[in-house]
């Protein structure tokens, strides 16, 4: 093996090996906790991990002897602020789809007596640094480095599993869930991490569309929806947005309509420099 390649490879093992352990901590330290401590432990592990993946990407930029972060395709230039809207437009969308289906065929929604502004406002805030940081690791850094050892098509599909697996969290201990609800939930998720990695490449290997579609689809899906499993619901197989086969049509009509915006974004550009010259 070439000593260069040997040396990528060794620093993305380590990474990943890492984001896993921080995905660890996370999940762990809340269930040691005393039972009257565990959401102050949980809020406290939130931003422990998120701190420690924005600090470990900084990290391995510095061992590439690449500098910043920015780098990595968070450069706020003249499209960046349309990229995230588009992000957000196609993410939220997305899972709208979702949500309408339930509502139509009978799933099982939050009660429309606990969607308040609180929710809201805590949704956003838990998953601006969420969508930021996830990105930041699985598309701008894990993603981009498996391109660069195995092309553009097996980096998307690798780093979508393992951006897949690593949300353990929600179905585990074992048992919590039937093994068919982790099995459709791994691959939802994983169909969730093709999508936003496609995002990355559509907009020019930026991270702010990826950033935006998170964004979106997380907080139209967790003020949507009851928090599985932890509230029982009814056919989640079906409905339950990232467990259900619904959530397969929300993640392609996202991607549908995020190509549709970017396209005519690349066209009003296109004809913009023309009649400039």
């Amino acid at each position: 093996m070439d000593a260069d390649i040997e040396s990528q490879l060794t620093r993305l093992l380590l990474f990943v090996l890492l984001i896993l352990l921080y995905v660890e901590i996370s999940a762990l330290l809340p269930r040691l906790a005393p039972i009257e401590l565990r959401g102050a432990v949980a809020t406290l592990a939130f931003f422990l991990v998120m701190g420690l993946m924005y600090a470990t990407v900084s990290a391995f930029l510095r061992w590439e002897g690449r500098g910043s972060i920015s780098n990595l395709g968070l450069k706020i230039d003249d499209t960046f602020a349309i990229h995230l809207f588009f992000g957000a437009i196609a993410g939220g969308a997305a899972a709208g789809l979702v949500v309408l289906i339930a509502l139509f065929f009978g799933g099982q929604l939050r009660p429309a007596s606990e969607i308040t502004v609180d929710l809201l406002v805590s949704e956003a805030i838990i998953t601006i640094p969420v969508a930021l940081i996830e990105e930041l690791c699985y598309r701008g850094y894990m993603l981009t480095r498996m391109v660069r050892l195995w092309g553009r098509a097996t980096g998307i599909l690798v780093s979508s599993i393992v951006f897949a697996l690593f949300h353990f969290s929600w179905w585990t201990p074992l048992g919590t869930v039937p093994p068919l609800l982790i099995v459709m939930f791994t691959a939802n998720i994983a169909l969730g991490g093709a999508v936003l990695s496609i995002g990355y490449y559509l907009s020019g290997e930026r991270l702010w569309v990826p950033i935006g579609f998170h964004f979106g689809w997380n907080v139209v899906a967790y003020v949507m929806f009851p928090v599985y499993p932890r509230t029982p619901v009814m056919l989640p197989e079906v409905f339950q947005i990232e467990w259900g086969v619904t959530t397969v049509a929300g993640f392609l009509f996202g991607l549908s309509l995020l190509h549709l915006l970017l396209s005519r974004q690349r066209m009003n550009m296109t004809r913009n420099r023309g009649r400039g010259r």
